[in-house]
């Protein structure tokens, strides 16, 4: 959603118009701005419908910015008076002309207009972090493409298993990246609107105009019908929007911790480029940078997620129990997170010889389940099972090489009689579909990219 930010550019008083980074979105002079432009909103929608007089709310409008009305000025009188919305009504109000400081926020609480710029906030940041997502899903399907047929050994339970290829590793990390991004676009498109329900969602102080004043306002804020439930006393939606941030950010800790592997000088692989000093003692230390700060991060997010399910238990219609603010502190962490990820993938540095070096480090090894289904069209293939990994073992203990211990068992040789099993056994050959299915993910992802 692209709205909001030409909704930004309305803003009076805001001097950045388009926010860098999440916590720019959350900072308290952005957050103010916001609070006033739904004000602002909110007077001209009740002067049409004849709520409060029409140069009251042109008035609010006149004065609603943060030139007139300075967050430095909101803050001084919250120390005063201990409340948020209170202080930036009081010092509003001290600036506008005549009688109009008394139709500032009329008939709302403060919860209506918080929670509501809570959705804007979060919406904005959404927008944000998906651009950057976006990003590392561009780097991604290059890398993805130029190495469809790289080959380089798999890996399971900390194993050398079977030959893949870097492209198909690539396209795993990519698909699950774009499967964050249809859930948060899922979140935009589940959660659009705010509220304008009064202290207990009675809708009392507006009277019988109060759902189509309401309506009106989201539409003034380029926001969808309101839900036909007040939503005071509950924050699943925010709730969700942390959990699929939790499971974005633990996405990205699977991909980048198994980069800062990968980069090990024992594997060497690929490189995550950084230029810092890696150490006070040892020059020759270059250490990983971005992958080291996405499993940081991608540790913090979850934690800071359960919070705003802990948020979800309130008491009564509402409890004043507040942690909007982790709201901020998540979505900032969050946005750290992502510009790390994106930076490490597009900075990646892919080291074939070096994958092709490790694909030879087991002696062989590691095609056992080719020659397994190979001699046993010979022999069966529950035999061959057993004859293979008896060969595996022995290869293990004396260091030597697969294809000799399977020429050293009676029944195996025999059954290779004629086999060039050298060539058979090359890793480079037993790529399965990796190519292919690596094609296959890139073309998904470039078909959701819209071509």
């Amino acid at each position: 959603m692209r709205w909001f930010l030409t909704f930004l550019l309305l803003l009076p008083g805001l001097a950045l118009a388009q926010p860098r980074s999440v916590a720019e979105v959350f900072a308290r002079p952005a957050q103010q701005a916001l609070l006033m432009r739904i004000e602002v909103a909110l007077a001209q929608v009740q002067a049409r419908h004849g709520v409060i007089p029409a140069e009251a709310a042109a008035e609010i409008a006149r004065t609603g910015n943060t030139a007139m009305v300075t967050p430095e000025a909101v803050a001084e009188e919250r120390r005063k008076v201990g409340h948020p919305m209170v202080s930036l009504i009081n010092v509003w109000a001290r600036v506008a002309r005549g009688n109009a400081g008394e139709f500032i926020h009329y008939g709302a609480t403060t919860q209506d207009i918080f929670d509501t710029a809570a959705i804007l906030q979060c919406r904005q940041a959404t927008e944000l972090m998906l651009g950057r997502m976006l990003a590392a899903e561009a780097a991604m399907v290059r890398l993805a493409e130029a190495h469809r047929a790289t080959p380089m050994i798999g890996r399971t339970v900390g194993r050398h298993a079977l030959p893949i290829t870097f492209g198909l590793k690539v396209s795993s990390w990519m698909a699950e990246n774009r499967r964050n991004i249809e859930r948060l676009r899922g979140w935009l498109a589940r959660t659009d609107t705010g509220m304008l329900s009064g202290a207990v969602g009675s809708y009392a102080a507006l009277g019988p105009q109060a759902f189509a004043i309401e309506a009106e306002l989201m539409r003034e804020l380029g926001l969808g019908a309101p839900w036909p439930a007040d939503w005071k006393g509950a924050k699943d939606m925010f709730a969700e929007w942390g959990a699929l941030l939790a499971v974005s950010a633990r996405s990205w800790g699977r991909i980048a911790q198994e980069i800062f592997i990968l980069q090990g000088d024992d594997i060497r692989e690929v490189v995550d480029p950084s230029d810092s000093v890696g150490s006070s003692t040892m020059p020759h230390k270059v250490n990983p940078g971005h992958s080291r700060t996405v499993v940081a991060q991608s540790r913090l997010v979850p934690a800071l997620a359960v919070v705003l399910q802990d948020w979800q238990v309130s008491i009564g219609e509402r409890d004043q129990i507040s942690n909007a603010e982790t709201l901020g502190e998540l979505g900032a962490a969050m946005d750290r997170l992502l510009v790390a990820a994106a930076a490490l993938m597009q900075g990646l540095e892919v080291l074939p010889d070096n994958m092709r070096r490790n694909l030879g480090r087991t002696n062989g090894l590691i095609m056992a389940e080719h020659a397994m289904f190979l001699l046993g069209e010979r022999i069966g293939k529950h035999t061959a099972h057993e004859e293979v990994r008896q060969a595996a073992l022995s290869a293990g203990r004396n260091n030597t090489t697969l294809v000799a211990e399977i020429m050293a068992r009676p029944a195996l040789a025999a059954a290779a009689r004629g086999l060039d099993l050298q060539r058979e056994l090359d890793p480079t050959r037993y790529l399965g579909l990796s190519p292919e299915a690596t094609d296959r993910a890139v073309a998904a992802v470039r078909a959701a990219r819209g071509g």
